[in-house]
């Protein structure tokens, strides 16, 4: 809510300005929107970063230190956090609105209201720029952290599974060597009765076993195709091993790719970084060089991907995110 804050009151203020700036080619709003429009705009793009920066320090300590987050997030801080992330940048540049260390005013030479140096040749422009690109190593850094840890968090929970895995493959080959080794090898039988024509197989159950003395079994050897109702008990524990082992072997294999919160994850932090640099990059580098050599397309071009940041933040904080989803629709359901 702070960034979505942050990023619409520039878009109310700044945005319309500076698109009747670039329109008229000159500036026609008076001396004190001419001050007001830098201090506005560098307080309100250091203000988003910060709150960027706060957001990815609040992933990173939820990740990487849960312990430490309770103690750290709570209301009270949570308003402190955000307090500062106003007061810094907007009180950073109060000497500045009283020229003294730099001032602001039109700059003639760009064509548009910025920080100008002071009579004494000082200016903060070129500190400030170098400060807020600090905040770009941080959130790189965090964000890859982040993903290194869900990442290895992710494969480590299959070391269980693949230590369950071996014993119970060990489990079952010992045990089906051990039914084979316990198994008497015999040869196909054949139980004849053919000399018992008048006693049934009911009436040897009931019959004394002394009065069986004469009843006589031929046992004779037969070819393994003869005999088609007998199961095949000791290849059952080697099929049965082998289907085991490779069901446990595809889940490994299952578990080692990138999951879809790994992915999901992963692309939120590419777009994050990606649109970072390509809306504050270009306006740091152009400024630190404009001293050197001037470039006024890509000073245009830089002010243009700037503003973009304001619309490219609510869609990736909001769109990417189901925390920030539900966190507006608690706010406009007054929850």
């Amino acid at each position: 809510m702070n960034l979505s804050f942050s990023d619409l009151l520039f878009c109310c203020f700044n945005l319309p300005l500076a698109a009747s700036t670039f329109w008229q080619r000159s500036w026609k709003h008076g001396l004190f929107l001419c001050r007001m429009f830098p201090y506005a705009r560098y307080s309100l793009v250091a203000v988003s970063l910060f709150t960027v920066l706060t957001i990815t320090i609040n992933r990173y300590i939820m990740i990487s230190h849960p312990n430490l987050y309770p103690k750290l997030y709570r209301r009270r801080y949570l308003v402190l956090m955000l307090l500062c992330t106003w007061i810094f940048p907007f009180g950073a540049l109060i000497p500045t609105w009283f020229g003294k260390w730099g001032s602001f005013g039109l700059d003639t030479y760009a064509g548009s209201c910025s920080i100008l140096p002071d009579d004494h040749g000082h200016s903060p422009k070129r500190s400030l720029f170098v400060i807020l690109s600090l905040p770009l190593i941080a959130i790189i850094f965090c964000y890859l952290r982040v993903f290194y840890i869900v990442r290895k968090t992710t494969l480590a929970a299959g070391g269980p599974v693949l230590r369950k895995t071996i014993k119970l493959g060990q489990e079952d080959s010992s045990s089906a060597s051990e039914r084979r080794s316990k198994s008497v090898p015999c040869n196909y039988i054949d139980v004849s009765t053919r000399d018992i024509s008048s006693t049934s197989m009911n009436n040897i159950n009931n019959t004394p076993a002394d009065s069986l003395q004469n009843v006589r079994f031929e046992v004779k050897q037969t070819d393994r195709n003869d005999i088609l109702d007998v199961p095949r008990i000791s290849s059952k524990p080697a099929a049965s091993f082998r289907r085991t082992v490779l069901r446990k072997s595809l889940a490994l294999v299952k578990l080692s790719l990138p999951t879809r919160k790994d992915k999901k994850l992963g692309t939120m932090i590419m777009a994050i970084m990606i649109s970072f640099c390509m809306t504050h990059l270009p306006i740091t580098v152009t400024k630190l060089v404009h001293d050197y050599t001037a470039h006024p397309y890509a000073n245009i071009a830089s002010y243009i991907l700037l503003y973009m940041a304001t619309c490219i933040n609510p869609i990736i904080y909001v769109v990417m995110s189901n925390e920030y989803r539900q966190a507006y629709k608690n706010l406009w359901e007054c929850r």
